[in-house]
């Protein structure tokens, strides 16, 4: 905690299309957000079942690190919840310039 957000590029049900990897990375180092990449050898997230809808949609998961995520007494850092919006923010205004192919 506290030492960037998550870029996951893997995970039990995800593996996250490369370009978007690479695009969110470009943003997060131009923005000066500190980010981490993530392998998560179990769990996942939603982006699994949004990756194998029809003929494919590419994903990438961005996270917040968490202690005892799953309890009442969940705990996150600020400066990576911020970081989280900021990169996200960025993200959507710039998605649309984005080179996935």
């Amino acid at each position: 905690m506290g030492k960037g957000i998550p870029i996951t590029v893997l995970d039990s049900y995800t593996i996250s299309h490369p370009l978007l990897v690479t695009c969110l990375q470009k943003i997060a180092e131009e923005k000066g957000i500190p980010y981490q990449m993530e392998v998560m050898t179990r769990g996942g997230t939603d982006a699994g079942g949004m990756q194998r809808t029809k003929t494919g949609v590419p994903v990438a998961t961005i996270s917040v690190p968490l202690r005892y995520a799953h309890s009442s007494v969940g705990m996150a850092h600020r400066r990576d919840i911020e970081g989280a919006i900021r990169l996200l923010n960025s993200f959507l205004e710039q998605a649309h310039q984005a080179e996935l192919k």
